[in-house]
Order: C-alpha cells, then structure tokens, then sequence
C-alpha cells in the first residue's frame, strides 16, 4: 500500500523541543531536603504524586502538600517546589521555534502532544515559548496537554482524544517524540513516527526527512 503524504506533525514536548536536564532537578529537590524526588522522576513518565500531577488528579497545592508532608518540611513554599521543578526544563532553543514556525508556513498542521504537568506550564508557555517574542498558539495548532485532558501517554487514550478533537488521521500524521513507548503506542494506532536523539538539531534532520517525503 502506498503511503500518504504528511499533512500533520505532532510535537512531544520535553525532551524533543524542551531540553532537559534530570540531574539539576535531583539536585534542586535534594538542597530543599527532598532527595526522594530521585526515585520519582523519570523522563518519560514520573510516579507517585508527579505522576497523578502530570495526569491532572492532583492540583499544584495539592503536590506541593504532599512533598511538604514526606520531606517533614512545612516551611517549604509552594514557590520554592515550583522553581526545583522548573530545573528540570532549561529551555527552548530559538532554532526549533523558527523550524517548527516554518513547518506552519509550508503547509503543514503542527500539534503539541505532551506529558507535562500545571506546575511547570506557565513557564513553557510564558518563557520558553516566547524566547523569539511569539506566544505558544504561534507554533500549533493546538495544545494535547496531559494535565488538562486527564490522560498520560503511552496511553491510547489521549491519543485517541487527540485523534477525535483534530480530526487528524493517523496515516497522514508524523508523530515526533523520545519516548521508545510513546513511539511504539503511535505506531499501533497507525501513526508515522520518528524517534529523535537528546539534543538533535531538528531543523537538519527532521527536515530533511520531510523533504524527502515531498
């Protein structure tokens, strides 16, 4: 069977345009008197309450309590949790902006499929994507945040959510994201995939890519 042309592109977010640094963040938490953060953070997908933060089951207060309650540090503010957090993410490059902004002008749909979680939105949105004086609705279409639709990839769900809302077809679409699980999770549902490698320069791969589709 002959296969479709690329109409859509759909963004992961850390660890595709975000960078992402685990190491800070361990150290960040572990300077507040919280060195449990190690076992909880993973990449792809944290556990514990991180996990039921990302997935949208527990508020930013409600996060920052429970860390209070473990660490057995009531003096701990809500802002000093969400700076550790933040460490995790340094930032955008200008230069994926700029391509992702290309591929809107060639044509193409672009979306942002992510797990993130409330607390570290408002820095994505506010500082990262303005880094070259746009706001995040200029790159997408639109935004599948995990927080807000109640679901965590690899499940097929918020893709599937996804899918329904866009009105996307999997067949036409090119998921990009470093997750080997999130990868195999589109694949299935009949999505193209490409798997990049930390720190890749997007604009040079994934762009030749693409211009060879065409």
């Amino acid at each position: 069977m002959e296969r479709r042309a690329i109409r859509n592109i759909v963004f992961d977010l850390g660890g595709v345009l975000i960078d992402l640094d685990r190491q800070r963040c361990i150290d960040a938490f572990t300077a507040l008197g919280f060195p449990q953060i190690e076992r909880m953070l993973d990449y792809y997908r944290p556990v514990g309450i991180f996990n039921r933060l990302e997935r949208g089951d527990a508020t930013v207060a409600e996060t920052c309590d429970a860390i209070r309650r473990e660490a057995g540090n009531p003096t701990l503010t809500d802002r000093q949790l969400c700076d550790a957090y933040c460490a995790f993410l340094t930032g955008i490059p200008v230069a994926k902006l700029r391509f992702v902004r290309r591929l809107r002008e060639a044509g193409y749909r672009t979306y942002a499929l992510s797990n993130i979680n409330e607390m570290v939105w408002p820095t994505v949105a506010d500082v990262f994507f303005r880094a070259d004086g746009h706001d995040v609705d200029h790159y997408f279409e639109r935004l599948y945040l995990s927080f807000r639709m109640g679901a965590l990839k690899p499940d097929a769900e918020i893709f599937e959510s996804m899918i329904a809302d866009s009105g996307m077809c999997p067949e036409e679409t090119l998921f990009v994201d470093d997750s080997p699980h999130n990868v195999e999770a589109a694949l299935k549902l009949g999505f193209e995939v490409y798997r990049p490698a930390p720190h890749e320069a997007l604009d040079t791969t994934l762009g030749s890519l693409l211009q060879e589709e065409r």
